[in-house]
């Protein structure tokens, strides 16, 4: 077996974010090493004379990685994800059909995709990471006013009406302290405690 020096390729996909009402499109490049190997040289050799097909070669590992790639971030992950899971991938993109399929045509065997490095243009990369710190700052959240004084059954329920949710038991008159004590004033007659303390 005859093993090939790697090849460099690139390719390029489209991306979308979609923020609110905004929508950013952008072109995301990736390069790779392509590394091959002559798994049947009499086929090879009949094939293409002896010489590599980079570009036909170049094209399909391009066209798969887009489609993974392009997949992955639409299934939500980020453009940062993508750049650190890209090497991850190499697996699934050789064992794709128009890859794997390379050894049956032309006697080739596409055997591993290495340094694969994903970037975006500086613009784009900074419109992301205003869009993210946008999404970060905590938007205020509205809490209903309560429906009445809240007060916790011998069951361990809380409740705001009457009667217990969850056992049925009717709200005792007064309140009850923390050491099971029933009373109607601001402090506790058995342990002294304030009331909602």
């Amino acid at each position: 077996m005859e093993c090939c020096t790697g090849i460099q390729f690139d390719g390029r996909f489209n991306t979308e974010v979609v923020q609110g009402t905004y929508k950013l499109f952008t072109e995301v490049k990736f390069t790779a090493i392509l590394n091959i190997e002559i798994a049947d040289p009499d086929k090879f050799n009949t094939m293409f004379g002896g010489q590599l097909p980079v570009d036909l070669i170049k094209n399909d590992v391009s066209r798969v990685a887009e489609m993974t790639f392009t997949k992955m971030f639409a299934d939500g992950c980020s453009v940062d994800e993508l750049k650190y899971k890209a090497d991850t991938q190499a697996d699934l993109i050789l064992q794709d059909f128009a890859i794997a399929g390379w050894e049956a045509r032309a006697g080739i065997r596409a055997t591993a995709i290495n340094n694969v490095f994903i970037e975006i243009d500086p613009k784009t990369e900074k419109m992301l990471s205003t869009m993210a710190s946008i999404n970060s700052v905590p938007i205020p959240v509205s809490v209903p006013a309560p429906q009445g004084e809240i007060w916790q059954c011998a069951c361990g329920n809380n409740n705001s009406g009457k009667f217990c949710t969850e056992c049925g038991t009717k709200k005792p008159e007064g309140w009850v302290c923390s050491c099971g004590n029933t009373n109607k004033g601001k402090f506790c007659t058995e342990c002294g405690k304030q009331k909602n303390q």
